[in-house]
């Protein structure tokens, strides 16, 4: 080899060294991420360790569970987040089956996804821990050195169905809500209705007491459908938020069950009515008893077609008395069955029931009836098979005498010096002629300041204020007549305060209490409750605190225990 040769081979040697010496800097620095590689089986990629860095950590920090399987379903590779979802250490995973994973319903399916190599389904893993959580599938297949490998994404749903549920729920509500203030309009205006054609009826029947007579049923029946209607509203709220309180006493529970049923088969001529009870006592407030069996029997007959039976029967079994209401109509489907309870739900309307109703009534019913500490359910065979609603309520010992609301026959009515002071001139004047049909003296007035000075210079007896008025409302009348000599007459006596409200809650009453009112009296007045008030002669002489337990004190229209019509005022 002579010199120039060497110097040659050198030379290129010495290139060679700074090339490779070049190259391991730019690998070091992170400059280059491959070699291509000439070799037997052509150009061949070799990737560097920092080259896939970046593409492992996407993979292990992201948010979704991955895995890599073999052909077989075997857990080749997966990410922390996997392990955390199906909850075994992440050496646990790898090398065992995926299938172990998939909940059993679900894995036909996955082993279809697993054989086609690609596409995405729904489907329920089974963690270590028991939990069963909703996932999505993502399959994609590579190759590798002629291997091929299954990828898998798993992407956790629990959250998204949360959400979604949340808004199903939001939306069932809204509609629910929707369905009640178009069926609340319906049902108001079907009374309003009736009333607005006896009205007629009596202009027009001159000399004709017969047709006269019935119109002014109609008026009294349905006032006290809209009362009840009324009723409802307030009391789902009041239950509902736990504002309301019970007069709870010893009563006769299968009297009260026997005059509720007298007043529906009385009134629902068109059904058959089968009553068996047996008697038994129980620790209940009558008012709310009689609307939990009101509400009972009515929902029966509400749907239960013309022709129809409905059993009503009362029993002893162990230590509770127990209501059962069965009918032979509609029935309920299994759907609406669990739901039945629930606000605002019906079963389906048909055009032949004419009862109607807001969806609020058993709702009431399944409250008040655990206010009573008593359970309430209901069973159906199905669509067309009647329904079986049975409330169980604890007995108690029976006592020798019982009072009933609204049973006390009228005594001769007491003339009183009464003042009303109420700004709507047609409940002014039907109020008026309501007492002086009665015997009573009235004076009116039909806004506050007008309202105050007659009640300063006549003195009445008793004086009706709406709290609600023009100018001065009925609170600061009260205070400003009691802090003038305590508002005494001058025998020395009290005028009795009685407020006139739409509301009748507890905070109602102590406002009404506050501004010196002895009674509070709920529109539309309970006539029973208002005569029992004037003619109470030891109640005028004492005038006793505002009680949310007098019957007297604080009474609607069609409340419990009263049969007949109502006076709205």
């Amino acid at each position: 080899m002579n010199g120039a040769s060497t110097a040659e081979q050198i030379r290129s040697l010495t290139e060679r060294l700074e090339e490779a010496e070049e190259t391991l800097r730019a690998v070091r620095s992170g400059e280059i991420d491959a070699f291509i590689v000439q070799g037997p089986r052509g150009e061949q990629v070799y990737a560097l360790r920092s080259a896939e860095q970046p593409y492992r950590n996407l993979i292990e920090d992201m948010l979704e569970g991955a895995a890599i399987l073999t052909t077989d379903g075997d857990v080749a590779y997966c990410n922390k987040r996997f392990a955390d979802l199906v909850a075994v250490p992440l050496e646990d995973v790898i090398g065992g089956a995926m299938e172990r994973f998939i909940n059993h319903t679900d894995r036909p399916a996955y082993r279809s996804l697993l054989l086609a190599g690609s596409g995405k389904r729904r489907a329920q893993l089974k963690t270590a821990d028991g939990r069963i959580i909703d996932v999505l599938l993502s399959f994609t297949t590579s190759t590798s050195d002629d291997v091929e490998r299954r990828n898998l994404i798993v992407t956790d749903l629990s959250e998204l169905l949360i959400a979604q549920s949340g808004r199903d729920r939001a939306e069932q509500q809204s509609q629910a809500k929707d369905e009640f203030m178009a069926m609340l309009a319906h049902e108001l205006r079907n009374p309003l209705s009736a009333i607005t054609a006896a009205v007629q009826v009596l202009e027009a029947a001159k000399g004709h007491e017969g047709a006269a007579s019935r119109a002014r049923f109609i008026i009294g029946r349905q006032v006290q459908h809209l009362s009840r209607l009324v009723d409802d509203l307030l009391d789902v709220g009041r239950v509902v938020t736990g504002k309301i309180a019970l007069d709870r006493r010893a009563m006769d529970f299968c009297d009260l069950v026997r005059r509720t049923a007298a007043v529906f088969t009385e009134r629902e001529a068109d059904h058959q009515f089968s009553v068996n009870t047996t008697p038994v006592w129980i620790d209940g407030d009558a008012v709310r008893m009689e609307q939990i069996v009101s509400n009972i029997i009515g929902n029966a007959v509400k749907y239960t077609p013309v022709g129809g039976k409905v059993t009503i029967s009362l029993s002893v079994e162990a230590d509770e008395a127990v209501l059962r209401v069965q009918d032979d109509g509609f029935g309920i489907t299994p759907e609406l069955l669990p739901r039945v309870f629930d606000l605002f739900v019906q079963g389906e309307r048909t055009l032949d029931r004419s009862q109607g109703g807001l969806g609020i009534g058993l709702t009431l019913v399944r409250r008040l009836v655990g206010l009573h500490h008593g359970t309430v359910s209901v069973s159906s065979e199905g669509p067309n098979c009647g329904s079986l609603f049975t409330v169980r309520l604890p007995k108690v010992a029976a006592i020798g005498t019982t009072s009933v609301v609204g049973d006390s026959p009228r005594a001769c009515a007491v003339q009183r010096r009464v003042l009303i002071v109420e700004d709507n001139r047609d409940a002014r004047e039907m109020f008026r002629m309501m007492l002086e049909f009665d015997g009573h003296q009235v004076i009116e007035a039909e806004e506050g300041y007008a309202g105050l000075q007659l009640l300063r210079a006549q003195a009445p007896d008793v004086a009706f204020i709406d709290v609600g008025l023009p100018g001065l409302d009925g609170y600061e009348i009260a205070r400003r007549f009691r802090c003038e000599s305590d508002g005494k007459r001058p025998d020395g006596r009290k005028v009795l305060l009685v407020a006139l409200t739409g509301y009748g809650t507890p905070d109602a009453l102590e406002r009404s209490r506050r501004a010196g009112f002895d009674h509070h009296l709920i529109k539309p007045v309970n006539p029973e409750a208002l005569y029992r008030l004037l003619n109470d002669d030891e109640g005028l002489r004492s005038h006793g605190a505002i009680s949310g337990a007098s019957s007297a004190t604080v009474a609607a229209a069609g409340g419990a225990g009263v049969v007949g019509s109502a006076m709205a005022i």
